[in-house]
């Protein structure tokens, strides 16, 4: 495990991901690529006639070959992937404001994560637009960690709507990137399925941020005050067992459709509820 990075007043260890495909990149990573090359991880002895490079010719297997055939050494290049962030800074993800710590800490996390693996990291922070104040282009430059907190710690989540997300996708490359997708998925069933669907090339893992205590800390009884965080409307509702069970139900049903939609682009979620648990983020990377 590499060394940590102080970012504020916690140390970040960077994660290991694993993609489902072969990265085409030109530039070196960690990712096994395809075909041979000349560096990467050793894969094996192969016969000078089968691989025809006689800068590879391996002098200590060709004079333990029982047949005197001349051997080389073939290699599984390894490879660098774009990683981007497609954040949602709509009003609804500032709740109580811990909603938005836990995604600053996480895209410190990735970018990190990214810098160390050899890979580029990019930052897109959305609503109805894409937030250029919330922007960084492709890089690996050393502290892009510590850049992505800041940015998105000091970031206005006021805004109404996410057709932002839509034009950062149109801004990835065209090759297959690994993209993180952060948003608390509060919009039209059609808008995250034209979302998922713009983002077809690109190997895409949502995370589906938000609070327990918007369920979970629904009274039984009593009068609770609730505001739209994008709209800034205030409503007074009489909650009551009947209602709090309706409510309860009806979120459980938006998340189970949210689920299906994302098994149908062929996605798997990982919730970010209340904090960030590391370790099983670095799980469900590593699944691919």
């Amino acid at each position: 495990m590499t060394a940590g990075t102080k970012i504020g007043d916690t140390a970040l260890q960077p994660i290991p991901y694993r993609l489902r495909w072969r990265p085409e990149s030109v530039f070196p990573g960690a990712h096994p690529g395809p075909g041979e090359g000349v560096e990467g991880e050793f894969r094996r002895h192969v016969s000078l006639l089968r691989r025809s490079d006689p800068r590879r010719i391996d002098l200590r297997a060709s004079l333990r070959d029982p047949f005197q055939d001349l051997r080389v050494r073939e290699f599984a290049p390894r490879r660098s992937v774009p990683v981007a962030m497609l954040i949602d800074l709509s009003g609804s993800m500032g709740f109580g404001g811990a909603v938005a710590e836990q995604v600053a800490r996480l895209g410190a996390l990735i970018a990190l994560s990214a810098r160390r693996s050899g890979d580029s990291f990019a930052l897109f922070g959305c609503d109805a637009r894409m937030r250029e104040d919330v922007h960084l282009p492709f890089t690996r430059r050393a502290g892009i960690e510590d850049e992505v907190r800041r940015l998105l710690e000091g970031a206005r989540m006021e805004g109404e709507g996410t057709e932002g997300l839509l034009e950062a996708a149109r801004r990835l490359p065209a090759r297959r990137s690994l993209v993180f997708l952060v948003s608390d998925f509060l919009m039209p069933r059609a808008r995250v399925a034209a979302l998922l669907d713009r983002l077809w090339r690109h190997d895409v893992v949502p995370v589906v941020a938000r609070h327990s205590a918007v369920e979970e800390g629904l009274p039984r009884w009593g009068l609770i005050e609730t505001v739209d965080l994008e709209t800034r409307a205030h409503r007074l509702v009489l909650m009551r067992p009947s209602l709090r069970t309706r409510w309860l139900e009806v979120s459980r049903a938006r998340r189970q459709a949210l689920e299906e939609l994302f098994r149908q682009r062929g996605c798997r979620s990982f919730d970010l509820v209340d904090r960030l648990d590391t370790e099983a983020l670095a799980r469900r990377l590593m699944a691919g």
